[in-house]
C-alpha cells in the first residue's frame, strides 16, 4: 500500500494546540537493498509504527510505504541508520485513507499529511515483473518503459486514424477504429497502421528526389550518352 507524503516547514506552533503531545517520535536515513529513505517512526502503544519515505529530506512531496511494528528502543538508539531529527508528535487528523500530524523536534516545526494511494494488484505487479525479466530490464526502468509504451501507442493509433481520415474521409468511423486498437498489443497495432499505409503509398506514390534538368537544345540520346560515358570512367 502506497502512500503520498507532503511535508511542510511551519514557524509557530499553532494556537489552541497547548503544549499536547501524542508520543515521541524519530526520523532516521538509512540506506538498504533498496537504495536510500527515510524511517519515520512515532511512538504508539509500547510500539513503533510509521512510513519508510522514498526521499533524502522530510520536506515538500514524497511516496511512501507503512512499515510494520518496531521496537520502541529506536527511539534511543540508530543502528546503522542516521538521525535526522527527533522529538514529540500530535495527531490532527486520522482517518483511514488520510492522516495528518504535526512533529515538534529538534530542528523545527513540520506538519506532515499522510494520503493512502491506490495500489496495483497483486496480478498486475506480477505481470510487470514477469514482463521486465523477460526484457532484461531492471525494475528501475519500470516507469520510462511504461511512459515510453504508452507514447509509442498513442503516435501509431493517431497515425493510423489520420490514415484513416485522409482515404476513407467520412467512412471513416475513427471512435471505433480507437476503442478496437485500444485492446491490442503494440504490435498489433502497426499490423493494422501498415495495412493503411500500403493504401497510402498506392493512392499517392512518391516522386524522385531530383530529377536532372536537359539543358536547352541538348538531345536526350546526347545526355544518356554523357551519362554512360561518366559511368564508365
Amino acid at each position: 500500500m502506497f502512500f503520498k507524503i507532503t511535508s511542510e516547514l511551519r514557524r509557530e506552533w499553532p494556537e489552541g494546540l497547548g503544549d499536547r503531545v501524542d508520543g515521541r517520535f524519530v526520523l532516521h536515513r538509512h540506506r538498504d537493498e533498496e537504495g536510500p529513505h527515510l524511517d519515520l517512526r512515532l511512538e504508539q502503544d509500547g510500539h513503533l509504527m510509521g512510513w519508510r519515505i522514498e526521499a533524502s529530506a522530510l520536506e515538500d512531496e514524497a511516496w511512501g510505504v507503512e512499515k510494520g511494528p518496531h521496537s520502541a528502543r529506536w527511539l534511543e538508539q540508530d543502528g546503522d541508520a542516521v538521525r535526522e531529527d527527533a522529538g514529540t508528535y500530535l495527531w490532527v487528523e486520522r482517518s483511514r485513507g488520510r492522516k495528518s500530524l504535526w512533529l515538534r523536534g529538534e530542528r523545527g516545526l513540520v506538519f506532515v499529511r499522510v494520503e493512502q494511494q491506490a495500489g496495483l494488484p497483486a496480478h498486475v505487479v506480477r505481470a510487470v515483473a514477469v514482463a521486465l525479466n523477460e526484457a532484461g530490464a531492471s525494475a528501475d526502468e519500470a516507469a520510462r518503459l511504461v511512459v515510453d509504451g504508452l507514447t509509442a501507442r498513442g503516435r501509431a493509433i493517431s497515425r493510423l486514424c489520420g490514415l484513416g481520415r485522409e482515404l476513407d474521409g467520412a467512412a471513416f468511423e475513427e471512435n471505433v477504429w480507437r476503442r478496437a486498437l485500444a485492446g491490442l498489443s503494440l504490435d498489433e497495432i502497426h499490423v493494422q497502421l501498415r495495412a493503411y499505409e500500403v493504401r497510402f503509398d498506392a493512392k499517392y506514390p512518391s516522386l524522385p528526389v531530383s530529377r536532372p534538368e536537359r539543358l536547352e537544345g541538348e538531345r536526350e540520346d546526347t545526355r544518356r550518352e554523357s551519362a554512360l560515358t561518366i559511368a564508365r570512367e
